[in-house]
């Protein structure tokens, strides 16, 4: 869109926003006009009505002149001078102030965003001067020069504010004007840009907590005077199309009412006419104009009425504690008390210019008499404001702890920091400070690379020597032997080596670990059996041999019994008779029992492949090839069972050509 483009959608929204604005107090006032007046009246009159309505909604004062007789219905004192109107029906301004803010967003998108708002907001002065003087007469004067500028400044301000903020928000380019203040801006310190900007953030978000809790205690009050209510428009008597009219020019005062309860709970309350006082600490009313509303003002005091002040001062004290991180974030390193105090300072001076600024504007003259003074004190209003939200502010400042765990979002992602000086730190790795950053400095997030403990056990020497010592030449048996043979003689080791191999993490494998389960039965008895103090692992190796050591006798016994078994059919057999098995079983002794020649185990499987030392020292996925054993001595075999033949029974046995 060019320029002149813009200026044309310039002049449209100025044209909407204030026949939008005139309108609303046109459209009741033309169907009272209609109905109620039968069309006699001329339209003008109603047209002049609905005009001054407008600009006094926007805060220009408009002066009325009463003839006599009118005057004298009024009842009231003063009533033929002329009467001036500044209380401001702030519903008007309100909305002129939404549709400027529309307007802004639609400026933003367009490349002459300042052309836009400077002919429009001049378009809207136009038409609020155009409108002030078609609602002037001989009854009505309102002031020029305030239909002006009031108009146009809430149309303006929210404006460019709106258009501001879609810009930033879409990254576009700053035109010259903007670029020019931002630069201004930019001149100031920093330390004092950070304070400034707390406070005015802080300052604006309390006042906002308290006005929201005003304006739902407008509608309570408003819900629970509601037989009042009704009863004042009952006394009206202004008909059906006169009562909308009357409810339409109410619900303009709304936010006038929300800025009285603000101030109600703030403390020093508001008047209505001269005298009078509505506050929590008590009520004092005099004579009141019968509008339906007003029947929701309290007639006394309440006796908690106190309690209600805490609010800005618990929205002063949230809203400290809530945003002190940001604070002591944005001073990094050169945060202080100071710093803080004077935070805490700013927020309750902008906290009392912002609910101050309520109060003024919705206060002023709404007729002659002790009805000039309605509404709030501006002064007493802001100064307790400051002192009610600040204070608390400050203390929430000065008490919160140091330890900041809110996440920062930029364009590299999100960092999370304790202070400013951990941020500055994280800011100078590659990685800018990230989650993974912080974790890899602690350790945390190492998963990656592969980490070997080393255990330095302690092996008991004396345990093997007196295993060999106590194991007498008797006791070896023919594997042991067949072992001997295969095996090169090795030089005994030195006593240093010995005790530098008990110190060593890599130590050799035992034989019982070298084989499998089974072959740990060739180890002596005692050497198996003997615990090893202090050492976990000998416990458990001595637990092994004990279990070994029971499954090895119950194996004994069961081949002892089997041998005798066979014993015992072999002598029936060749004897005959049964008297010779019991003779002959009784004459067998116990050594001719160890003689028999004992049933060859078959070789298991162990169940844990890997011995302690071979787990902990990394052994290799690679077993050695075993070493070569010797030719088995030859026997002869049965073929068909693959049992040798002396353990084949008598009637299985070859038959030589003796037996035959």
């Amino acid at each position: 869109m060019n320029r002149l483009g813009t200026a044309l959608l310039a002049v449209i929204e100025a044209i909407v926003t204030v026949g939008v604005g005139v309108g609303i107090a046109l459209v009741p006032l033309t169907l009272l006009w209609a109905f109620e007046y039968g069309l006699q009246v001329d339209w003008d009159v109603f047209w002049t009505a609905a005009g001054n309505v407008w600009l006094i909604g926007h805060g220009v004062d408009v002066t009325f002149t009463l003839g006599a007789a009118a005057a004298k219905a009024t009842g009231l004192s003063g009533a033929s001078a002329p009467i001036g109107v500044s209380l401001a029906a702030l519903g008007f301004a309100v909305v002129t102030a939404w549709l400027g803010a529309r307007a802004g967003r639609r400026f933003a998108e367009t490349e002459h965003r300042v052309t836009g708002i400077l002919v429009g907001t001049a378009a809207v002065a136009v038409l609020g001067l155009l409108v002030a003087l078609s609602s002037t007469s001989a009854a009505t004067h309102p002031t020029t020069w305030q239909a002006v500028v009031a108009p146009a400044l809430w149309f303006g301000i929210p404006a460019v504010v709106s258009a501001e903020v879609c810009r930033r928000r879409r990254g576009l380019a700053a035109d010259p004007v903007t670029a020019r203040i931002v630069d201004l801006v930019d001149r100031i310190p920093t330390l004092w840009r950070v304070v400034v900007g707390f406070g005015l953030r802080a300052g604006t978000v309390a006042t906002a907590c308290v006005v929201a809790v005003a304006a739902v205690l407008v509608g309570l009050v408003l819900l629970v005077s509601f037989a009042e209510v009704i009863t004042l428009y009952e006394r009206s008597h202004a008909g059906l199309v006169g009562g909308f009219a009357l409810t339409v020019g109410q619900l303009a005062f709304i936010p006038d009412f929300v800025a009285w309860a603000t101030a109600w709970l703030v403390g020093p309350g508001f008047a209505i006419g001269t005298g009078s006082a509505v506050s929590p600490i008590g009520t004092a009313l005099g004579p009141v104009p019968a509008i339906p509303v007003l029947g929701a003002l309290p007639t006394s005091g309440h006796a908690f009425g106190l309690v209600w002040i805490l609010v800005p001062v618990v929205a002063g004290f949230a809203v400290g504690g809530l945003m002190r991180p940001r604070l002591v974030r944005m001073l990094g390193a050169a945060d202080s008390a100071l710093y803080r105090a004077i935070g805490g300072v700013v927020t309750g001076l902008v906290a009392g210019v912002v609910i101050g600024g309520l109060a003024w504007m919705s206060s002023g003259s709404v007729g002659p008499g002790r009805l000039a003074d309605v509404g709030p004190h501006a002064l007493a209003v802001g100064g307790f404001a400051a002192l009610e939200v600040g204070i608390p502010a400050l203390i929430a400042l000065a008490i919160g702890s140091d330890l900041v765990r809110l996440p920062e979002r930029s364009w590299i992602g999100e960092r999370w920091h304790e202070t400013e000086d951990d941020l500055a730190t994280a800011d100078a790795t590659p990685e800018h400070g990230s989650l993974i950053a912080a974790l890899e400095s602690a350790g945390a997030g190492r998963t990656t690379g592969v980490h070997r403990f080393s255990v330095d056990e302690q092996h008991d020497a004396v345990t093997t020597a007196h295993a060999e010592t106590d194991r007498s030449p008797n006791a070896v048996d023919e594997d042991e032997d067949d072992r001997a043979a295969e095996a090169a003689p090795a030089p005994a080791p030195a006593p240093a080596a010995v005790s530098t191999a008990a110190v060593a993490t890599d130590v050799d494998l035992p034989d019982w670990a070298r084989t499998d389960a089974v072959a740990a039965e060739r180890l002596d008895d005692r050497a198996a059996a003997a615990p090893a103090v202090g050492s976990m692992r000998a416990r458990l190796r001595a637990a092994a041999s004990g279990a070994r050591d029971r499954a090895g006798d119950l194996r004994d016994r069961a081949s002892g019994l089997r041998d005798r078994a066979d014993d015992l059919r072999h002598r029936a057999g060749g004897a005959g008779r049964p008297s010779d098995v019991s003779s002959t079983n009784a004459a067998a002794g116990p050594a001719e029992r160890r003689e028999a020649p004992p049933v060859p185990r078959t070789d298991e499987q162990p169940a844990f492949p890997w011995s302690t030392e071979e787990f902990v020292a990394g052994r290799d996925d690679v077993d050695p090839e075993p070493a070569a054993r010797p030719a088995p001595r030859a026997t002869t075999w049965d073929t068909t069972d693959q049992i040798p033949e002396d353990e084949l029974p008598w009637w299985r046995k070859p038959k030589g050509d003796d037996d035959a």
